[in-house]
């Protein structure tokens, strides 16, 4: 339950004022949490080594939209902000030569050439209109890559990428410890998040999903914080207006977080219970960050959209309606469970095992919130609620959106665009694993190491498809 799994973080804030003795917080809160620490940075540090090994050996570029991105962050590296109708830099146009893209590869010039007319692909930047947030952050730890090293820009703004999801898996282990899980499972159900194709992807690749495990587990704690009484209202603001700042769909698990704290404060209310309202406060200043970062950043886009701009990309992975809104969105409604599917591997880390890994974490990731409604209790049962319902909200999301932006639907909705739910989920199956006794975590830990070999081995490229 959250009153006991969130002991340990009052304890830690009563220490943190200091006692009787006059001792200061951080020699009391040290010595307990020394351990916590040390895990949490050999998980970042490990993630960070696959990456690392990942980035120099996959050097072609993504199709997950990375040249796009490539050039965002060179383009404010510079000074500037791209806008709809600008055309990728020849910087961006230099390294898409020479580092190639699989799915576009005959339509690419040999290396070196930055003619636009020697390539067969849109030369707009299709993505200038997303808000500066992360590649401002990327573009920052690049230039200081640069200072320090010699290695080329592109392989600085995926070594970012990789710093930010290390530090995405260390704040979903220290969630784990919120909510009481022992180190012994903690420890290893975060690290089982690296067999998740889309964990190494944007790991190793210039992606805007970087930061998913961050504000993941941002939303998660606003929903502990809450069901503990405690207030969430400041971290809310905060969290939603620098998810905004990155993309509005990375505000998807705090939108679904928010709604249930609805539910919350109005089950409070016909019970009259005292300060029902406070849910509502953090509702308001989530919305409030997040709606107000996008609200002046569509102003700004709109106020820097040439006169005729046309969307060239409209039509590519979404289509026009042919009947009821609803009646096309059906089909969709499973296609985020899992948070597998619209992944990418460059070709020299697919392998077979890898193949069956994506499989099995799906698997995992779809089995364990429907396993949590029918075993756990209380508030635990109500985040495996939120985990079973949340990739449908998701989807829904999406599917509204671009129908109130430009009428269109998607007929196939990446499990991408609900990939910040992942941290909630893989508390639930945590959970789940609680009751386990030693020779139950022994199991888990050999299951662990594992997969961590098999995705070693995967990285390195080793049974190749």
């Amino acid at each position: 339950m959250v009153e006991g799994a969130t002991d340990s973080v009052a304890s830690a804030r009563r220490t943190w004022a200091g006692d009787g003795n006059g001792r200061s917080r951080w020699s009391s809160w040290w010595p307990r949490r020394r351990a916590d620490v040390g895990i949490a940075l050999a998980i970042g540090l490990f993630a960070l080594a696959v990456a690392v090994v990942q980035i120099m050996r996959v050097t072609e570029i993504s199709p997950i939209d990375e040249a796009t991105h490539i050039d965002y962050v060179w383009r404010i590296m510079h000074g500037e902000l791209p806008h709809r109708g600008d055309t990728y830099t020849p910087f961006t146009l230099e390294e898409w030569s020479c580092r190639k893209q699989a799915s576009v590869y005959n339509k690419l010039p040999e290396c070196g050439v930055t003619d636009p007319s020697q390539f067969g692909v849109i030369m707009e930047n299709y993505n200038a209109w997303q808000p500066p947030g992360f590649f401002a952050v990327v573009a920052l730890m690049t230039r200081i890559g640069m200072v320090v090293t010699s290695l080329d820009p592109v392989t600085l703004m995926r070594l970012s990428c990789a710093i930010i999801v290390a530090v995405g898996l260390m704040m979903v282990y220290a969630l784990m410890r919120m909510w009481s899980l022992p180190r012994g499972l903690a420890a290893p159900v975060t690290l089982l998040l690296l067999a998740n194709p889309f964990t190494l992807m944007v790991a190793t690749t210039v992606s805007t999903d970087a930061p998913f495990l961050v504000f993941g587990v941002l939303s998660a704690i606003v929903l502990t914080r809450e069901l503990s009484g405690k207030s969430a209202a400041l971290l809310a603001l905060i969290a939603a207006a620098c998810a905004g700042a990155v993309k509005t769909i990375t505000l998807a698990s705090l939108v679904i977080v928010l709604g249930v704290l609805v539910l919350i404060a109005v089950v409070r209310l016909v019970r009259g219970r005292d300060r029902w309202w406070q849910p509502l406060l953090t509702v308001a200043a989530g919305i409030s960050g997040g709606g107000l970062v996008t609200l002046l950043w569509g102003r700004y886009v709109a106020a820097h959209t040439p006169t005729g701009w046309e969307n060239r990309v409209l039509g590519q992975n979404n289509t026009e309606y042919a009947g009821n809104p609803f009646d096309e969105w059906l089909p969709t409604l499973t296609h985020v469970f899992g948070y597998t599917s619209g992944s990418w591997e460059g070709a020299p880390v697919t392998t077979y095992h890898g193949q069956l890994l994506t499989n099995l974490a799906g698997l995992a990731l779809t089995v364990a919130p429907f396993c949590g409604l029918i075993a756990l209790r209380g508030r635990e049962r109500l985040l495996a609620g939120i985990a079973v319902v949340g990739p449908v909200l998701v989807v829904l999301l999406v599917q509204v959106q671009s129908w109130v932006r430009e009428e269109v639907y998607f007929p196939i909705v990446s499990a991408r665009y609900g990939v910040t739910l992942i941290p909630l989920t893989a508390l639930v199956l945590g959970l789940l694993l609680k009751p386990l006794k030693r020779r139950g975590r022994a199991v888990v830990w050999c299951l662990c190491a594992l997969v961590l070999l098999l995705i070693v081995i995967d990285s390195l490229g080793v049974g190749r498809v």
